[in-house]
């Protein structure tokens, strides 16, 4: 059968009748929603070329393109099922030929799709800014504290992070029309680690817009203690974790150091290790480490979390409980797990990068001598393990009387004067 070549205007124009079979060359514009057509799944994009934009549909398949490819696609012109004066090409997936591609190479498309708990095909059917949102994913791969991570290191260098702010609006639509209870809580964790970044008003009103929108669908339906992380208690909370020394193997990457450790909890010696983490899998590592180490030997655990400090009334508290519970740690033992002292014992490097007004630098100076002066007690009388996002952002004080410090992507001392821990 005689396939025609073809421009998109050509199309448009009615210059073949529908159910011509068509060759189209052009790039991949927007991804649009899905849609059923009978028992069938069809997915649609937009192509364009010099002459026009056409929508593309093609039943649902693990293969999807990408905004930014060129492809050749042979399919056949017939009006579009959702609006029949409009014309579409109806194609298959394997008639879809990727000639160049600008996010993710083609080969590796199927096995990365899922990126935390987003599907990036689904992701960009549900916004239209899907460069933007394609960018967020490739910087990110959509990991809350990876996200955290570059909306400060954008905001203090002065570039934009609105491209980052559309990739949270399409994660908050995605956990709202798909009902997703894991997405909504990734949500909600970026939003909690962000509240103390100094972005732009702009931003700042679209972020509180979308934390509205996700606290009223989870509390809408009741859902809120599924999707609120744990750790938003406020203040430092006490806990009394369960463990067995087993559970070290499940830990990847500090599976020595929690041996270490384990050791020297029941010997007495006491620690203090800092822990660089730069993902929220990395995260979750080390604060599976304390809970293990607490756990297996006994010890009760202290447990401050980044979303404690998220706001003036959380810092408040959290110096609140490091000013008094330093007094209740004679005999027994004590596990301390921390979180976000970068935010309370800045470095030089955090203040620049924070852009403390002068006003606030004062205050600043007070809320380090208190935490320092506190850690200074707590240091002397239980283990402390802290995760930080790098070493550099902290006071050099505190750093100093840090025993060890470890790569939380290595499991390795990355401290001159320690030893390392490798698996």
């Amino acid at each position: 059968m005689l396939v025609m070549t073809m421009s998109i205007h050509d199309i448009l124009d009615k210059k073949v009748p529908s159910g011509s079979l068509v060759n189209l060359q052009g790039k991949v514009g927007q991804i649009l929603p899905a849609f059923a057509l009978g028992d069938l799944a069809y997915e649609r994009f937009v192509l364009e070329d010099d002459t026009g934009k056409l929508t593309v549909i093609a039943p649902s398949s693990p293969r999807y393109i990408l905004p930014g490819d060129k492809i050749k696609v042979e399919g056949r012109v017939r009006p579009c099922p959702y609006a029949l004066s409009v014309s579409c090409l109806e194609t298959t997936f394997d008639d879809i030929k990727i000639l160049e591609w600008k996010w993710i190479d083609p080969r590796f498309r199927q096995e990365i799709d899922k990126k935390g708990e987003f599907s990036v095909n689904a992701l960009l059917q549900i916004t239209e800014f899907d460069n933007e949102v394609l960018r967020g994913v490739i910087e990110t791969d959509l990991d809350p504290l990876k996200m955290r991570s570059k909306l400060e290191e954008n905001a203090s260098s002065g570039k934009g992070i609105s491209y980052l702010v559309d990739t949270l609006a399409a994660m908050t639509m995605y956990s709202i029309f798909l009902r997703d209870l894991n997405a909504a809580k990734t949500v909600k964790e970026v939003l909690y680690m962000s509240e103390s970044i100094n972005v732009p008003k702009e931003e700042k009103r679209v972020l509180e817009v979308l934390g509205r929108m996700v606290d009223s669908l989870v509390s809408r339906e009741g859902l809120a203690p599924y999707v609120q992380p744990p750790e938003t208690t406020k203040g430092i909370v006490e806990r009394y974790p369960i463990a067995s020394k087993d559970e070290v193997s499940t830990l990847p990457h500090l599976a020595s150091l929690a041996n270490d450790l384990l050791n020297e909890v029941k010997g007495g010696k006491k620690e203090f290790i800092l822990i660089e983490v730069a993902s929220n899998d990395q995260l979750a590592e080390a604060r599976r480490l304390a809970e293990i180490v607490a756990g297996a030997t006994g010890a009760k655990l202290y447990y401050m979390s980044y979303s404690s400090i998220s706001s003036t009334r959380g810092i408040a508290d959290v110096l609140s409980d490091l000013k008094t519970i330093p007094s209740g740690l004679e005999g027994g033992k004590v596990v301390f797990y921390l979180e976000g002292l970068e935010m309370l014992v800045p470095s030089e490097r955090a203040l620049e990068m924070m852009k403390v007004p002068p006003e606030g630098v004062q205050g600043m100076k007070v809320l380090k001598a208190e935490v320092l002066k506190a850690m200074e007690e707590i240091l002397g009388k239980a283990w402390v393990i802290a995760a930080t996002t790098s070493k550099m952002m902290l006071d050099e004080n505190l750093v100093e009387k840090a025993s060890k410090v470890v790569s939380g992507s290595a499991g390795a001392s990355i401290s001159s004067e320690s030893q390392g821990y490798t698996m």
